[in-house]
């Protein structure tokens, strides 16, 4: 199966923005991400909702190409296996709907389904944390780190830099698939800037 590259949803693509902005339809992309290519009842059960519902969304999300059929996996002509279709995930850019009021609360709408569904994400991992084989706790445990001062310029230096130590994990985690011992890690970053206090001191 022909893995693609990381994929930037850009101006011309508000439709797919659109599709992103519903809930149920960010929990599927995580949830498909998550667990590799799945049934549309393996989805339904992993998010809580009905087949139906979710076979519908599965192909609006298809429709925009964010998920793909694996038909060689079908056991028969009613079974239905699908898969996330950007192995290296997806991207945008804010700056570039700026003279666009229509696509900003759009995106703002799909980022906002996306942190709301990782929100109840991170919430279950940390509920069955203790769940894990032992040597997972603590390589699991959450941390935060900072404030840091940086200028507009600099935070997106970090932001690459931490994306290029990521990109060079995920091909490691690639040639090393096969190896036992190894579970799939999603690491979501969002950096938390502070506009109302851009120069106060570390203390408050």
């Amino acid at each position: 199966m022909e893995e693609t590259r990381r994929h930037h949803l850009g101006p011309g693509e508000v439709g797919t923005l659109k599709a992103l902005s519903h809930p149920t339809r960010v929990r599927l992309l995580l949830a498909v991400s998550e667990i590799g290519p799945a049934t549309v009842g393996m989805l339904a059960e992993r998010v809580g909702e009905a087949v139906g519902g979710v076979s519908y969304h599965l192909q609006q999300l298809a429709k925009y190409g964010l998920v793909a059929e694996v038909p060689e996996l079908a056991r028969d002509k009613r079974e239905r296996w699908w898969r996330f279709a950007h192995v290296s995930g997806l991207s945008m850019a804010a700056s570039e709907f700026a003279d666009d009021p229509v696509g900003q609360l759009t995106q703002r709408a799909a980022l906002l389904a996306w942190t709301e569904a990782t929100a109840e994400r991170m919430r279950q991992a940390v509920e069955t944390m203790h769940t894990l084989p032992q040597e997972w706790w603590n390589a699991t445990q959450p941390g935060m780190r900072g404030p840091l001062r940086l200028t507009a310029e600099e935070l997106g230096q970090l932001c690459d830099e931490l994306g290029a130590v990521i990109d060079r994990w995920l091909q490691h985690s690639k040639s090393a698939a096969d190896q036992e011992g190894r579970w799939r890690v999603h690491l979501p970053i969002h950096p938390l800037v502070s506009p109302e206090h851009p120069h106060g001191d570390e203390s408050s």
